[in-house]
């Protein structure tokens, strides 16, 4: 089992659509809601039954035991902000964090306290650049980020994202061949390339 937390002490993010959607690229995989907002919870129920990924929502305190019990290849585990000391215990858990930030003051304000977080773990982490304006250059973001951890390819803010979660979907299940889609694979393939060799 490879297990993802998606997190950010900002909440607004996206962090619930990424988990979402990358869980969905994945395939055999569990989705960990442990946001008290259960907006992966909320998704699933639209979802229907017996689609993968499957849906477990805990108190992140009960995360440890949720992973122990999980038995699909991968967990993506959707955190909630603001909670410095649940975002430590959860991090703790997993192979991987994925910091998850929007281009914007008030997130790059926020990630401080996300950082010292996940250093207090030594869990690797990577950051996800996400809900990006379509034309925005972040060249010098990219470059201070990466000092101190590395970044994935861009997701750009696109309107397959909140119509794709309206009907229970992943954008890739939505329209396959839009920019939305596109980004989400490119990232997901850079993800599992660089830190699970898949």
């Amino acid at each position: 089992m490879k297990s993802i937390a998606v997190l950010s002490r900002k909440g607004g993010v996206g962090k619930s659509t990424l988990a979402m959607n990358l869980a969905v690229l994945a395939g055999d995989a569990t989705i960990i809601d442990s946001d008290p907002q259960a907006s992966c919870a909320d998704w699933d129920d639209r979802r229907g039954e017996g689609l993968l990924p499957q849906v477990v929502t805990t108190p992140a305190a009960r995360v440890k035991n949720v992973l122990g019990k999980c038995q699909s290849e991968w967990v993506m585990v959707d955190t909630q902000p603001s909670a410095e000391a649940s975002l430590i215990e959860i991090a703790t858990e997993v192979d991987l964090c994925v910091v998850v930030l929007r281009p914007g003051q008030l997130e790059l304000d926020a990630l401080g306290a996300t950082l010292a977080a996940i250093r207090v773990t030594q869990t690797a982490a990577v950051f996800c650049i996400n809900q990006a304006h379509p034309s925005a250059k972040l060249t010098d973001l990219i470059s201070g980020l990466e000092r101190h951890h590395p970044v994935g390819p861009i997701i750009r803010s696109r309107a397959d994202f909140p119509a794709s979660v309206a009907e229970g979907l992943s954008v890739t299940e939505w329209n396959p061949t839009g920019k939305a889609a596109t980004e989400l694979v490119d990232y997901w393939s850079w993800l599992k390339n660089r830190y699970f060799n898949v």
